[in-house]
């Protein structure tokens, strides 16, 4: 017997969710017309949409073609949207059940991670000190690339394990292997960067922290992108935005004498 393949997986997977939802569904006809539960029979349609809109934007790497995508991610949004609106209006006296806010919650950051998904690669090598981004950007641009860039701050150091390089385009899915093979070929990138670029839910920053008491910086924290201010000097630069070449600061005119560091992943934290 052969194993199963990722589209026999995702089909049972499907199946299993489908039989989920119709058993609640078919639990909610239960649930009286009037009263304090009536609101849970009406909000039964949005909640088992707002799963499935979840649980699908998931899978949403399965779509190949930007366009597709494009469409299946502004549909998602109306749904969420839709579904959420109509949850208020049931609850509008009084605010939203925890789990209902989870659920809305869950949604929405499915399908923020959906549009900012892209490709991540970081440093393999013992330091990684980059230079100036503009010839990359201009071969990217010149290639067609149309979404957003990150990269090391010309000149200063990075370590082995960190974040050095992120590229998606401005509708989520995945670079193709042409781009792939600009990034990994540019100047001091070539034999630095992991071997593989992994698919990233959106990018992440990496801050320097120091203790201004000793005077020296302590450690590199990796946070999401849009993950808050902790703190610290940021290492990664945008280079391309929206297609656009964004502009980057020349390196210092002395190189940067930095130990290494240890690199701290903020999902690692009790408070990143």
């Amino acid at each position: 017997m052969n194993a199963p393949g990722p589209d026999d997986l995702q089909s049972a997977t499907w199946a299993a969710l489908l039989a989920r939802w119709t058993q609640f569904a078919q639990a909610s006809v239960a649930l009286p017309p009037q009263g304090p539960m009536a609101r849970w029979k009406q909000a039964v349609t949005d909640i088992i949409s707002l799963q499935a809109v979840t649980c699908a934007l998931g899978e949403a790497d399965r779509m190949n073609h930007p366009g597709e995508r494009a469409v299946a991610l502004d549909l998602a949004e109306i749904r969420i949207r839709e579904s959420t609106e109509r949850l208020h209006r049931l609850w509008a006296a009084e605010p939203l059940p925890g789990p209902l806010v989870e659920l809305i919650a869950d949604a929405r950051t499915a399908l923020r991670s959906a549009r900012s998904a892209g490709l991540e690669w970081t440093v393999a090598a013992d330091r990684l000190v980059a230079e100036h981004p503009a010839l990359l950007v201009e071969e990217l641009l010149a290639a067609g690339f149309d979404g957003l860039l990150l990269v090391p701050a010309p000149g200063i150091p990075l370590f082995r394990g960190s974040p050095a390089v992120f590229l998606a385009h401005q509708t989520g899915h995945a670079p193709d292997q042409r781009f792939r093979s600009i990034i990994e070929s540019f100047g001091s990138f070539s034999g630095a960067l992991s071997a593989w670029s992994r698919s990233a839910a959106g990018p992440r920053q990496v801050y320097r922290q120091f203790d201004f008491g000793i005077g020296r910086a302590v450690r590199d924290l990796v946070i999401p992108l849009d993950g808050g201010l902790p703190g610290g000097q940021p290492l990664l630069v945008i280079a391309i935005e929206k297609g656009r070449e964004h502009p980057v600061a020349l390196p210092p005119r002395r190189p940067v004498d930095q130990p290494p560091l240890p690199i701290v992943f903020a999902d690692s934290l009790d408070e990143p």
